[in-house]
């Protein structure tokens, strides 16, 4: 009877020590996954920021442009007029 519950003593501990492994290997697992999922994140927010950076620029230059473009051709139509004979 005492061999026995030395056997069930030692599966016991052996299952108990697999579980605690087990344990540390899943926690260590979902961290390392935490981990690269938010350096993916703060990647995708640093792209999306310059996307944004880079978009606001894009549209100051087109409505640099438009002005510049308009105040144009608002001029050169004035001088075509002057020129047409009445």
């Amino acid at each position: 009877m005492e061999a026995i519950e030395g056997h069930l003593i030692d599966i016991a501990m052996s299952v108990v020590g697999t579980a605690l492994f087990a344990l540390i290997g899943f926690v260590w697992k979902i961290s390392h996954k935490v981990t690269e999922l938010q350096k993916r994140l703060d990647n995708t927010v640093q792209l999306n920021q310059k996307d944004i950076n880079q978009l606001n620029k894009d549209i100051d230059m087109v409505m640099s442009k438009v002005d510049k473009h308009g105040e144009w051709t608002t001029n050169r139509m004035m001088s075509i007029a002057k020129e047409m004979p009445r």
